[in-house]
């Protein structure tokens, strides 16, 4: 199998797709965008985005803007959570205490934000594409730091100045994987979905959302993006426990369809297990 992710080599995201397939080819690329673009050139599989983080919630508004786009033409198949454990590191022989900047991906960034004020209280925070990219540019800054995994500093020499340095513990992060084809039912599945209801109707969400509990589905996600047409009206992502072919969870779908102005099954795929 051939996997696209967000890069270079050291990101979360990397190791997400290494969990989901440890034999697969792996393919890094500078955006999300180019990830998913990968899979629907055909120059790999599957594509493993970020989605959400227990701690900052939605972790790429990017993957879930190109979702719901009219022309995006793959499927959720499967999820990938990950446990996040974000690192203080720099180049060997600094002053972290004085440094007067920390690169990082603004989601880690905000992860850590209590802490960092605590061990770099003069480093201003920069934006990285990617906290592996983050660790790759402290590196070749002498005097700044950054924020990444044990696994990006190993890969370029970085020192760890100090570890576990998210603000919250049992901090981890899902991704989802992007394919050509559905995923069939394994019996323990999710579903997710996207939609929206009239906005100047009083109960629309409500009425759609007690739907799926009438028919005992229980909804794991909800979350709302701006629809990015008026403002005022948002598009509604949700996850249900269930496959898009189990009876019931089909005979709802149906149903919702009819209460909404536009709805999409993003796809169906089995539930991550912990290990």
């Amino acid at each position: 199998m051939r996997i696209s992710h967000l890069g270079p080599t050291g990101t979360y995201t990397e190791a997400a797709s290494r969990r989901f397939d440890p034999t697969a080819d792996l393919l890094p690329v500078a955006t999300v965008a180019a990830a998913i673009q990968a899979v629907r050139d055909g120059e790999v599989d599957a594509a493993v985005c970020a989605m959400e983080n227990s701690i900052e919630g939605s972790v790429s508004i990017e993957t879930m803007d190109i979702l719901i786009r009219p022309e995006f033409d793959l499927r959720v198949v499967g999820e990938v959570v990950v446990a996040i454990q974000h690192h203080l590191v720099g180049a060997p022989g600094i002053n972290a205490a004085g440094a007067e900047v920390v690169y990082s991906h603004p989601q880690a960034l905000a992860q850590c934000r209590r802490r960092l004020a605590e061990l770099a209280p003069s480093a201003k925070p920069v934006a990285a594409l990617s906290t592996a990219g983050a660790v790759e540019a402290s590196m070749q800054e002498p005097g700044t730091l950054a924020v990444g995994s044990q696994h990006a500093a190993e890969l370029f020499g970085a020192t760890i100045y100090a570890r576990d340095i998210g603000d919250e513990r049992d901090n981890e992060t899902r991704f989802v994987v992007l394919a050509r084809e559905d995923a069939p039912p394994t019996g323990d599945d999710k579903t997710s979905l996207a939609f929206t209801v009239p906005h100047d109707r009083p109960g629309s969400l409500v009425e759609v959302l007690q739907l799926f509990a009438q028919h005992g589905l229980n909804l794991t996600r909800i979350e709302s993006r701006p629809t990015r047409q008026q403002l005022g009206t948002y598009v509604f992502f949700c996850d249900v426990q269930g496959h898009q072919r189990d009876a019931v969870v089909a005979a709802v779908l149906d149903e919702a369809r009819g209460m909404t102005q536009w709805l999409r099954v993003l796809g169906s795929y089995p539930r991550w297990k912990r290990a």
